[in-house]
């Protein structure tokens, strides 16, 4: 991947104007990790941090009736987790834009890599922090996250780079960052989650204008075996919903809380969250509510009809919803 000077001094900028501005973003709405956040802000041992319904069956009535305490408790730990995958995603990330910039040869490429090294790091040391501040040992991250992340840091070729880290994570977290900005209770939370889904939200960019354009350049055949990669794992993402197994987790925080018929009390809330997984995957299907992975996954033409015919999903109701949702809604 090593460049030499004479190849440094004929870079090629593509001319796309959509990434030559998100570079331009990345200055005029760049912020000071320690000038623009209050670390001052405490967070409190027995805080929530979050509404109580933000977390996995949070939404579900037997959830809704336990105790304050209990449900704080659930929320915190669940908070906990997903801040210790987000700040090692954060430096996944940072990995791989070091590899982007040195594996591709165009300019604007080069630089949006750049830029966004720098705001991963940024992010990285604003979710250490707030843990630190959170002040107890957090949930290990979970083997099949490690082993995604483990999976991308492999990779070479710059398409794949792009593919896994800016198009297809970017697009996963995007609906993760900003379910916590919008249901955080606690203002430091709340405020280091405004700055980083603004920063995300022109890495993801970057993902689709990449992908877009590459799958216009190429043949039929390649865009085919480009989705035969990306897109069953688009439709598992977009539409997995709490189970069994986050159950388990779930249930387990509120034994530590206290809570002792936990497993009564299990089998209410999965039959409970199964109803509403089918309300939110119905929402999906009617076009009226779509996770970013979708809109993308639209946007760069993966749901173009030669594709759909080539795996037969051109009536799959989760493609027809987000086929019909208004991307500029």
């Amino acid at each position: 991947m090593a460049m030499t000077t004479r190849e440094l001094l004929h870079l090629r900028n593509t001319g796309h104007a959509g990434i030559n501005a998100l570079f331009a973003k990345a200055h005029s709405a760049d912020w000071d990790f320690e000038r623009d956040v209050d670390w001052s802000t405490p967070v409190a041992k027995d805080e929530s941090l979050v509404s109580h319904q933000w977390t996995a069956f949070g939404r579900t009535p037997t959830f809704q009736a336990l105790p304050d305490t209990v449900k704080s408790y659930v929320n915190r730990r669940g908070v906990g987790r997903i801040l210790n995958i987000l700040q090692v995603g954060e430096s996944v990330a940072q990995d791989v834009c070091a590899k982007i910039g040195l594996a591709v040869r165009e300019e604007d490429y080069r630089n949006h890599a750049a830029a966004q090294a720098m705001d991963e790091a940024r992010h990285h040391l604003a979710y250490r922090r707030f843990l630190e501040k959170m002040d107890e040992e957090v949930e290990d991250i979970d083997t099949a996250t490690e082993m995604m992340f483990d999976n991308v840091l492999r990779f070479e070729d710059p398409l794949r780079l792009i593919a896994a880290e800016q198009f297809f994570l970017e697009g996963l977290a995007m609906n993760i960052f900003e379910s916590i900005e919008r249901e955080a209770t606690n203002p430091l939370l709340k405020r280091i989650l405004f700055l980083i889904t603004r920063d995300e939200s022109r890495h993801m960019g970057f993902g689709v204008l990449y992908v877009e354009r590459w799958l216009r350049e190429h043949s039929l055949p390649e865009r085919i075996e480009f989705a035969r990669v990306w897109l069953p794992q688009i439709l598992f993402a977009a539409t997995d919903r709490p189970g069994p197994l986050m159950l388990q987790r779930v249930g387990q925080r509120m034994r530590e809380a206290g809570v002792d018929n936990v497993a009564e009390l299990a089998a209410r809330m999965l039959r409970e969250q199964e109803e509403l997984n089918a309300a939110d995957l119905g929402e999906i299907a009617a076009g009226r509510n779509m996770p970013h992975l979708l809109k993308n996954a639209r946007r760069v033409g993966l749901f173009a009809p030669e594709i759909l015919e080539a795996f037969a999903l051109a009536d799959n109701p989760i493609v027809q919803g987000a086929l019909r949702f208004r991307l500029d809604a």
